[in-house]
């Protein structure tokens, strides 16, 4: 802080740097400081409550079942775990900033409305910019070392506190300097005050952390983690989730949510935006065709991408253990027990109900079970299903 506070100082001293870089400074200090939010919300070891729990109408990506994987994985030896559960809470959170920060910088630097009259950064303005990420960067390794992220939930608070932040910085902050140096204000004075009022912020940010720290978790955002029981001792079979099976499905997944939900206004954007490229670049009529196809087709592919991701995290390591008494799914990848069942609560076994079971190999198959309580777990996809209902429904696996 003091050294971000320091360089500032002095450019506005020794460099001229007047009050308009100095904001730009901060949009790109603002932007930084989100990522490191994010960032560190992955770390988060804490479950968020229900109340942050995405929900499927929200976007259209798989988010729910990310937020359902329990464990996580590490990185590397020095790193905490990477909880997947916590990618959704990012994502969420980070959308609203990503879509404004860009614009607010367009904002300072004139080039959507006239704040500045001539934005031209001068080539010390990589000094200020390297002193804000090594801040951020000195800020995020003190937090890992501290080992904050034990008692953090990752619900996405931060973000918003930046992109108000970011909001002062591009639409309130010019104009009251612009009006600061109608009244006569000089460069100096007035850079001198931005300095100051970010040493301000800086003070309340360390002296009330729960306020305006980069990650804003209280207790009322964390939730209840129950650990899934697990059988003692060996199990009587195991059944391993073929990944062949995972990235069918995740390709079925994500075409089929292409076409048949929110998606498909991307989709005929793409095809849209497609068309008229394809028709500038190839000529008419069958530019038309092929950019067409080309951008509905780069569209589904990355939503397909998407699928094939969480796809990967969520059940392409999965592991079924049957015990005596119960089943229960692993994630070999997060080293977690995902879900348990008690083999005297099924009610029922459905083999196979997919419509594409069909017409695929074995290995796409799966069994679905029902419980009394109302629960119900699939186990897939593997090609033994049939010696896997056998065994739960009490006759010889072989």
């Amino acid at each position: 802080m003091v050294l971000v506070a320091a360089v500032l100082a002095a450019g506005v001293l020794r460099l001229e740097w007047g009050p308009h870089l100095l904001l730009f400074v901060y949009w790109v200090e603002a932007g930084v400081a989100a990522g490191r939010g994010a960032l560190q919300s992955l770390f988060a070891e804490l479950p968020p409550s229900e109340a942050y729990r995405p929900r499927g109408t929200r976007m259209p990506f798989p988010l729910e079942s990310l937020a359902d994987v329990r464990g996580g994985v590490r990185l590397g030896s020095w790193l905490p775990p990477v909880y997947p559960r916590n990618v959704p809470y990012v994502l969420l959170a980070l959308i609203p900033i990503a879509a404004f920060w860009p614009l607010a910088g367009l904002l300072l630097t004139g080039a959507v409305e006239p704040f500045v009259g001539e934005f031209a950064p001068p080539e010390t303005l990589a000094l200020a910019v390297l002193a804000v990420v090594v801040n951020q960067t000195a800020r995020f390794v003190g937090w890992l070392r501290s080992g904050a992220y034990e008692s953090t939930a990752a619900t996405g608070g931060s973000t918003r506190k930046y992109l108000v932040l970011v909001f002062v910085l591009a639409v309130v902050a010019p104009l009251a300097i612009d009006g600061a140096e109608a009244a006569g204000v000089g460069h100096v004075g007035l850079g001198l005050a931005a300095v100051g009022a970010r040493v301000g912020y800086d003070l309340v940010e360390l002296r009330y952390p729960e306020w305006a720290e980069s990650t804003v978790f209280s207790g009322e955002t964390v939730g209840d983690d129950r650990p899934v029981e697990t059988p003692d001792g060996e199990p009587v079979a195991s059944f391993r989730s073929d990944r062949r099976g995972t990235l069918a499905a995740a390709v079925i997944s994500g075409v089929l949510a292409s076409v048949l939900g929110l998606m498909l206004f991307p989709v005929l954007f793409g095809g849209l935006v497609g068309l008229v490229v394809g028709g500038e670049m190839l000529g008419a009529p069958y530019g038309h065709a092929v950019g067409a196809a080309v951008g509905v087709g780069a569209v589904i592919g990355c939503r397909v991408l998407v699928e094939l991701v969480v796809g990967w995290v969520v059940s392409a390591h999965v592991v079924y253990h049957v015990y005596p008494d119960a089943v229960v799914a692993r994630n070999e990848l997060t080293g977690a027990a995902q879900w348990s069942v008690r083999r005297d609560e099924i009610e029922e076994m459905i083999a196979s109900s997919d419509l594409f079971a069909a017409v695929l190999p074995k290995w796409y198959d799966t069994l679905k079970l029902s419980t009394a309580g109302g629960e119900t777990h699939r186990m897939g996809y593997f090609g033994d299903v049939d010696s896997a209902a056998r065994l739960l429904d009490g006759e010889d696996a072989g």
